[in-house]
């Protein structure tokens, strides 16, 4: 085919149906990493279907949920397994690079045409059996640019699971290395004073300061819970306060945001500047006779202080409760010392930190990509 060619996706895969085989590797299709191992998954349910009840996948064959087809719910197989008989399995022809598929159907044209061709009664129920999908018409590049399109994405995908294991690895480092910190386990050397015992009440208190939001200085900046990324200390986003209608917490630059709404979730942070915020967020104010900011910021991470502000009351919207956290007995280090442990951890979570930007641009990068190469027709260079 030197032409682009024009003809339908029942063209290009078959239908496969082949029942699977024992001690076969069960996968399931998600949204964002395609076809993955079922063991994988945290929502993973036992099933009770033989391996036979399932369906055969070749490497290369194309798995889709039909109920979220027009989601992007589908993904290529790396190796032969078996999957649920609720999935639908495309075997390509000749005329297909399935890599290339794989990254076709993620597409925003490849996207409107499997949710315009699924059917259900209402939006959150359509589905994409085999035969609506077989009609959908396509124009296809030649086989030749087809694998130059998904040797291109592939190798941004590799680019981009390289950084976010170094995400991985950096932040379970940081967590180790906080678990010793932080308890004394592992002391800086030249340190060798032992360390105090203070209630966390003694540590920091929560401010009362409050402020309708309406009276915000112009410029100021409101921070809720969602402006908080879980687990990491990094703020990810505010809203103008004159655009809210609830009375607002007053914080200012050292302070450290802890969220008392769901603490499990591990929302904190080390304030840069002054604002407003959410009422279900602490605003501690270090004593800094005790403790530095920075190393408090470190302290409301730790497993010891969230567990015990997951004590909390209510079930459905719990809520760390400040009379049983502020008794909470911790272990200091000296100022100076704590100086050093923080500074520490603040490095790895810097570097955390510019992975994530880097990775947030090579997804952009690959999203801008994808777009020039299947909605614009753009060749990729040899």
């Amino acid at each position: 085919m030197a032409d682009n060619q024009h003809t339908t996706l029942g063209e290009l895969f078959k239908n496969r149906r082949e029942p699977g085989q024992a001690d076969m590797p069960l996968m399931s299709v998600t949204m964002n990493d395609g076809l993955v191992d079922r063991e994988s998954l945290d929502r993973k349910t036992d099933s009770e279907l033989t391996s036979e009840g399932h369906l055969l996948v070749r490497a290369g064959d194309i798995a889709y949920n039909m109920m979220r087809m027009w989601q992007g719910a589908s993904g290529m197989a790396e190796h032969d397994a078996i999957v649920s008989p609720a999935y639908v399995v495309l075997a390509p022809t000749t005329d297909i690079d399935p890599l290339f598929a794989s990254y076709w159907f993620k597409s925003s044209r490849m996207i409107y045409l499997f949710w315009a061709y699924s059917y259900g009664i209402t939006g959150d129920r359509l589905r994409l059996y085999y035969k609506d999908f077989a009609r959908i018409p396509v124009t296809l590049p030649p086989k030749s640019r087809q694998t130059q399109i998904g040797k291109a994405l592939s190798a941004w995908d590799r680019e981009i699971e390289a950084v976010r294991k170094l995400i991985t690895a950096k932040r379970r480092l940081k967590q180790a290395l906080a678990q010793q910190l932080l308890t004394g386990r592992h002391r800086i050397p030249k340190f060798h004073d032992p360390w105090t015992r203070f209630e966390f009440g003694a540590i920091a208190i929560p401010s009362s300061n409050r402020c309708e939001p309406e009276a915000a200085e112009n410029g100021a900046r409101c921070v809720e819970l969602e402006h908080i990324s879980q687990g990491d200390g990094r703020l990810i986003g505010t809203v103008d306060p004159r655009d809210q209608r609830s009375l607002k917490a007053v914080f200012s630059k050292g302070d450290v945001l802890f969220g008392k709404l769901r603490p499990n979730l591990r929302k904190s942070y080390l304030c840069e500047f002054s604002g407003l915020c959410s009422t279900e967020i602490w605003v501690l104010q270090p004593q800094t006779n005790v403790c530095c900011s920075e190393y408090l910021a470190q302290l409301v991470q730790s497993h010891r202080f969230v567990a015990a502000a997951c004590v909390t009351a209510g079930s459905k919207m719990p809520r760390a409760e400040w009379s049983y956290v502020s008794e909470i007995p911790f272990d200091l280090p000296s100022l100076d010392e704590q100086h050093k442990i923080a500074a520490m951890l603040g490095t790895i979570d810097r570097e955390v930190t510019i992975l994530e930007r880097k990775m947030t641009l090579l997804v952009m990068q690959k999203n801008g990509l994808m777009q020039k190469l299947f909605d614009e027709g753009t060749r990729v260079s040899k």
